[in-house]
């Protein structure tokens, strides 16, 4: 996600300093972008910086540690008044974490969690949930318009709340994607060929853009080339369940549904497409591959 999002922004006339915990992808960029030692050279160099991490802990590790991204953004000079626009998916607590020991330096901070794979980052058509006060936001703003679509980019409250909205759209999707998959095996274990349960859902059901997205991996039974992982699914859910818990409610559809993307994970389904949940769901239907019964 992050080498699209930093070709939109190169392409779009800004002069970019880029750093990776994997040295690799920095690299790539290096023909449009000067390629940092640790993230606090890079916020030496820089006015914004964007992050987009895989959850909370690299999010942390990488702005609070060592030679972070905080001792450059809060070094003063051109950095004073510095803003840090975390995108990636990592839960309100750590936002909020990482937000106030910013604050201390001076440096503003916005959560912007976004919907959406890689193609909609290449082509700047992610969905952006922001989180942060309206001077941040403000900022922040004509970069996320380039990164997404600024129709479907929701301020939607205090830092936080940018989390808060991702996770509740993902349990959302989730719990959609393993309806569907339940609801494909059904289909087949009951006679449908594939195509015609595809059919169905897709022109009848409420899940009809889940289907649409995912019908050629289902059909094919081919989970490869990922547009979001499985393993960050099931991190997002479980991010979910333990928000809600840490507020003293429960979501036991939820816990079930991260339940079952667990074990696809344990079925080494991590890297797969998150819609692979359905080969886990096969799995559990030896009958599957068989005509059924009469009657």
């Amino acid at each position: 996600m992050g080498a699209p999002m930093a070709g939109r922004l190169s392409d779009a006339g800004h002069d970019l300093v880029v750093w990776s915990r994997t040295r690799a992808h920095a690299k790539a960029l290096a023909d449009r972008a000067e390629v940092a030692r640790s993230p606090a050279e890079a916020g030496s160099k820089a006015e914004v910086a964007i992050t987009m991490l895989t959850d909370g802990a690299a999010l942390e590790e990488v702005v609070l540690g060592r030679d972070g991204l905080a001792g450059g953004l809060g070094s003063g000079g051109l950095l004073s008044g510095g803003l840090l626009i975390d995108m990636s998916t990592t839960g309100p607590a750590p936002a909020r974490k990482v937000a106030k020991a910013l604050e201390e330096r001076g440096v503003e901070f916005v959560d912007a969690p976004v919907a959406g794979s890689v193609g909609p980052a290449t082509e700047g058509t992610l969905a952006v949930m922001v989180g942060g006060s309206d001077e941040a936001v403000g900022r922040a703003r004509p970069l996320l318009e380039i990164l997404g679509d600024p129709e479907r980019t929701w301020h939607v409250g205090p830092v936080g709340a940018g989390q808060a909205a991702k996770l509740m759209l993902n349990l959302v999707l989730g719990g959609v994607t393993v309806a569907v998959a339940e609801g494909f095996t059904l289909g087949r274990l009951l006679g449908l060929s594939p195509d015609a349960a595809l059919d169905v859902l897709e022109g009848a059901s409420v899940a009809t853009q889940t289907v649409r997205s995912k019908r050629d991996k289902l059909r094919s039974g081919d989970y490869g080339d990922p547009g979001f992982r499985l393993a960050l699914m099931h991190k997002d859910l479980r991010l979910a369940v333990d928000a809600a818990r840490a507020a003293r409610a429960s979501l036991p559809a939820t816990e079930r549904v991260a339940e079952l993307y667990a074990g696809a994970k344990g079925k080494g389904l991590a890297d797969q497409d998150y819609a692979a949940v359905a080969a886990y769901l096969a799995s559990m239907a030896p009958l599957l591959d068989r005509s059924p019964a009469d009657g």
